[in-house]
């Protein structure tokens, strides 16, 4: 017959095993600020203690809940996790499991890199994007270096799957397929990588604010945004400047597609493929009007990301006016 553990016991290893002169009892009391720092250094260590990569963090996370973003217990019998267990133990030792789950919590979201709460965690606005001013400070300065890094990638992560979602295919590739000239590395999750957690974080940042001032400037141009795409898509990157005459061939694709091609595609259409090779012979001719040879041919990035726009379009996916990412 197995032994059930009981939470005072369960409750007495986590702490040996993982806050072992910690002072949990006295950080128990704080509050605010203080409160977060004191979590904020606990994670820190735990993520900087490694065993191959932040492992430490991911096991006290493992004491409590799956892998699964939303915080799912491990188990339903986890006497830690039960209204009635827990009402087994004392004042002082609630406190302590209230600021050790605290501390859990942000290792689970950090070291499986699932978005959290950014207000709680680090006392600024909860926004997941680079024009955060308070985000990109935070990242830049603070002396929570190991946190910093896994927070960027969450970051990253979570603008490349907006752009995904989007259509936004320069940008998506573009964070997909970072890379650090500096350091001479793709910039990986942050348990494989090299790189000194400043310059992935700045590597990261500087990518988005780069993104997030090109779509600045469009907006300021009033340009649609799916004309800022179809530019970028014949770049085949984000560039750092609105070119005069790709804006032009944009905005031809741009009237050819909104006249001829949205709407026009639907499962299963036997119309489909004459549609597409429709708006291909349209790109040849934009590509003979306005660049030089070699640019945009059939087998090049750039009349890829154009084709995948356009039947994306067809079937039904068209921007308004003033929406944009």
């Amino acid at each position: 017959m197995t032994q059930t553990i009981t939470a005072k016991e369960l409750l007495a290893q986590i702490e040996k095993r993982y806050f072992k002169g910690a002072g949990l009892a006295k950080a128990s009391k704080l509050e605010s600020d203080e409160r977060r720092a004191f979590v904020l250094a606990q994670v820190e260590r735990l993520l900087t203690e490694k065993h191959g990569s932040a492992l430490l963090a991911m096991w006290l996370s493992d004491e409590f809940w799956t892998a699964d973003e939303g915080r799912k217990p491990i188990h339903e019998e986890n006497p830690l996790l039960s209204l009635k267990e827990q009402q087994t133990l004392t004042d002082r030792e609630m406190g302590r499991l209230r600021l050790i789950l605290e501390v859990a919590g942000l290792c689970h979201d950090l070291a499986l890199h699932y978005l959290f709460d950014l207000k709680e965690a680090f006392g600024i606005k909860n926004n997941w994007w680079v024009s955060n001013k308070q985000l990109v400070e935070w990242l830049s300065t603070t002396e929570y270096e190991q946190i910093a890094m896994h927070t960027a990638y969450i970051l990253k992560k979570h603008a490349t799957g907006v752009y995904a979602y989007g259509h936004y295919q320069p940008a998506q590739d573009a964070m997909a397929e970072l890379f650090s000239g500096e350091y001479h590395e793709l910039i990986r999750e942050p348990n494989y990588t090299k790189m000194p957690p400043r310059g992935y974080v700045k590597t990261i940042v500087d990518e988005l604010q780069q993104i997030e001032r090109h779509w600045q400037r469009g907006r300021k141009l009033k340009l649609r945004p799916d004309l800022i795409m179809l530019h970028d898509e014949i770049y085949g990157v984000v560039p750092r400047q609105f070119d005069k005459g790709v804006l032009q061939a944009a905005q031809a694709l741009y009237d050819y597609m909104d006249k001829e091609v949205y709407g026009r595609l639907t499962e299963n259409d036997d119309f489909a493929p004459e549609v597409m090779k429709r708006f291909a012979e349209k790109v040849r001719e934009v590509r003979s009007a306005y660049f030089a040879k070699g640019w945009l041919t059939d087998d090049s990035l750039e009349f890829a990301y154009l084709m995948a726009h356009a039947q994306n379009c067809g079937y039904g996916i068209w921007r308004e006016e003033d929406e944009a990412l």
